[in-house]
C-alpha cells in the first residue's frame, strides 16, 4: 500500500484506533504510543526543550480544545501521560478528530522547520512499517 498524504501516515499510525468504531481508550492509547515513538526519533535531532516548544504548538496549531502544558510538565512522559487523560475523557469520535489533528500539526510543523523529506524519514522510522515515500509524492493533506 503507497501512502500519498500525511494524513493517511498518521492514520496508519493509529490503526485499529482509527477505524471502525473506536472507544476513546484506544484512540488515546494510539495516539500516545505513535506520539511518543515520532518524540523519540526527533530528541536527538532537536532536543529536549525544542521538543516541549513543538509539542506545545502542536497542540496550540491542533485546535482541538486541548488542555495546554503546564510549565511543571517538563518530561515527555508526563505531557504524554496528560494527552492520554485528555483523548480518553472525550466521546470516541471527539478523540479520533482531536488525536488526527494533533499528529498532522505536528507532522505540518516539522515539515516546515526541518523539511518534507526528513519528516517523512523520520515518520516512516518512528512507525516502522510504514512504506517510505518520496518527498515528491507526499501531499500535505
Amino acid at each position: 500500500m503507497r501512502f500519498t498524504t500525511r494524513s493517511e501516515m498518521i492514520q496508519a499510525a493509529l490503526g485499529e484506533a482509527a477505524m471502525g468504531d473506536p472507544d476513546s481508550r484506544a484512540v488515546a492509547n494510539a495516539t500516545v504510543g505513535a506520539l511518543s515513538l515520532l518524540l523519540a526519533e526527533l530528541k536527538p535531532l532537536i532536543g529536549m526543550l525544542a521538543l516541549r516548544a513543538l509539542y506545545a504548538r502542536s497542540l496550540h496549531l491542533a485546535n482541538a480544545s486541548f488542555e495546554r502544558p503546564g510549565a511543571d510538565r517538563a518530561n515527555p512522559d508526563e505531557l504524554l501521560a496528560h494527552l492520554h487523560r485528555d483523548l480518553a475523557s472525550r466521546e470516541p469520535g471527539q478523540a479520533l478528530s482531536a488525536a488526527q489533528a494533533l499528529l498532522l500539526a505536528l507532522a505540518n510543523l516539522l515539515v516546515s522547520l526541518i523539511g518534507e523529506p526528513l519528516t517523512n524519514r523520520m515518520m516512516q522510522k518512528a512507525w516502522g512499517n510504514l512504506p517510505s515515500a518520496r518527498s515528491s509524492e507526499m501531499k500535505p493533506l
